[in-house]
Order: C-alpha cells, then sequence, then structure tokens
C-alpha cells in the first residue's frame, strides 16, 4: 500500500516551494537569459505545486475528473522544463568551453551536421539571430525548439483526454504519444551532444565544471523519469497510469529523480559564479 495522493502532493509543495524561491534568486543572479537553464527550474517548481494542488483537490473530490486529468497533464509537462533546463546548462558550459577553442577546430564532424542539407538550412534560419557562439552551441538552442512542440503536444492529448467529446477523447492519446517521441529524440541528442562536450570541458574554468559534472550526473536521473513517461503512455500497465497508477512506482521513477536534478541544478546555480 503506497502513499496516498495527497500525501504526495504535499510531499511536493514541501519540496518545491522552498526549492522556487531558491531558482528564482539564482535567476536573478545569474540574469533572466533563457539559455542560461534555471529559468526553467522556476517554471518546473511552478508546474509542480500546481500539480499537487490539483492532486489535493481530486482527493477532496473523487467525482470531479477534471482535478485528476489536469494533475496527469501538469505532471506529463514537468518533463519539458527538465530537459529545458538541461539543454541550457549544457550551452553554457558549450559556450565556455567555445571561448578558448575554435568551433571548427576539433568539432569538425559537427559542424558538418549542421551544415549539410536541410539541417543547414533550418539551422541557418533558427540561428540567424542566435547568441551561441559555436555550431555545438546553435544545435542546443535548436533542440529547445522540439522540446517545446511536445510540451504543446502533451498539454494537448491532456486537454482531450479531460474532453467530454468522445472524438477528443480518442485523439488525445495519439498527441501524448507524439509528445513523448519527441522527448526520447531531444534525450539521445542531449546525451550524444554531452558525451562529445567531455572532450572539452577540462577547457573550462574550474568553477564552471561543476555545471558539466551536473548535467551527466542528471541524465540518468532524467532516462529514468522518461522511462516512466514512456511506460505510462506506451502501455497499458496500470501500475504506470499518470491517473490512478501505483503511487510507489511513480515515486521511484518520476518524483525522486525529478527532485534529484532540480536540487542538483539549484546548487550549482548558487555556487558558481556570475
Amino acid at each position: 500500500m503506497g502513499p496516498s495522493q495527497k500525501v504526495i502532493a504535499i510531499i511536493e509543495l514541501c519540496v518545491y516551494v522552498p526549492i522556487f524561491f531558491l531558482a528564482a534568486f539564482v535567476v536573478f543572479r545569474h540574469g533572466f537569459r533563457r539559455q542560461l537553464g534555471w529559468i526553467y527550474l522556476v517554471i518546473f517548481c511552478g508546474v509542480r505545486c500546481a500539480g499537487a494542488g490539483f492532486r489535493i483537490a481530486s482527493e477532496a473530490n473523487p467525482n470531479n475528473e477534471t482535478d485528476q486529468e489536469w494533475s496527469a497533464i501538469l505532471q506529463s509537462v514537468g518533463l519539458s522544463p527538465l530537459l529545458m533546463a538541461t539543454l541550457g546548462l549544457l550551452k553554457r558550459i558549450t559556450d565556455e568551453v567555445s571561448l578558448t577553442i575554435p568551433s571548427n577546430s576539433s568539432s569538425g564532424y559537427m559542424n558538418s551536421l549542421a551544415s549539410v542539407g536541410a539541417i543547414g538550412k533550418v539551422s541557418g534560419i533558427i540561428t540567424k539571430r542566435a547568441t551561441a557562439i559555436s555550431r555545438r552551441s546553435r544545435i542546443i538552442q535548436i533542440a529547445q525548439l522540439p522540446t517545446t512542440i511536445a510540451l504543446i503536444l502533451c498539454i494537448v492529448g491532456g486537454t482531450d483526454e479531460a474532453s467530454s467529446d468522445p472524438s477528443s477523447r480518442s485523439d488525445g492519446p495519439k498527441y501524448f504519444k507524439i509528445g513523448i517521441a519527441i522527448f526520447i529524440i531531444v534525450y539521445l541528442l542531449l546525451v550524444f551532444l554531452t558525451l562529445i562536450t567531455a572532450r572539452d570541458v577540462h577547457r573550462a574554468p574550474a568553477g564552471e565544471r561543476r555545471v558539466y559534472i551536473a548535467v551527466a550526473v542528471a541524465l540518468p536521473f532524467i532516462a529514468v523519469r522518461l522511462l516512466w513517461s514512456i511506460l505510462s503512455v506506451f502501455t497499458t500497465f496500470k501500475s504506470f497510469s499518470a491517473v490512478g497508477g501505483n503511487t510507489v512506482v511513480e515515486l521511484c521513477m518520476a518524483l525522486v529523480e525529478e527532485f534529484v536534478v532540480v536540487v542538483m541544478y539549484t546548487i550549482v546555480g548558487l555556487t558558481i559564479s556570475k
């Protein structure tokens, strides 16, 4: 017998309300540029607090399916800010490394990837006004676009599932699956870029290397969190369901992973120089 939805919601509020203010302090300290990543931690904490509110409301009024559905929607939305924050922090360390090495030296094959065919055209359009220093950094910026699209698809999918229209309900899972599929692609790209950056991270200032370490350590936790979403969307196992699923499974595969990543990123933001 796992903890109730209300207990989990109270734990989330106790965790994410103080982290919200710490993350907001980090944002003020480092600036509001989105690519720094910490602004997404503030968004994530806000989403989690709102989701906890819907959890508590659904416990108080079990017959209200809307509260349950919105709790599930906000749970799926949480993956997007985590990926965006990770991309932002990886971009920060990539820019630091790019200040010490030419962008077209040891990253030749990454440059080729960004300059051939359709990818090169998209890169040229999206990054025309970008602040990225290197091609690798621009690719990280571009990856934020499909992450945002996946977020929108998950919101649309969850809204459709909560709809009273049968046709809309049948379309809901489809949008969810497309959104999660995009998250998978973005995560694999994130792992690839993180591994490439490992060759150059020693060139960054000592304090900045902590940003890379935090990203590298966070990736396995994000993978488990993503796996939970995959199982909840692509399988029929009730334990992994976002609505009425096993709370112990959710706690072990989603909530703990999110908490570890958010705490790590917040601590890094508090300890490195502006």
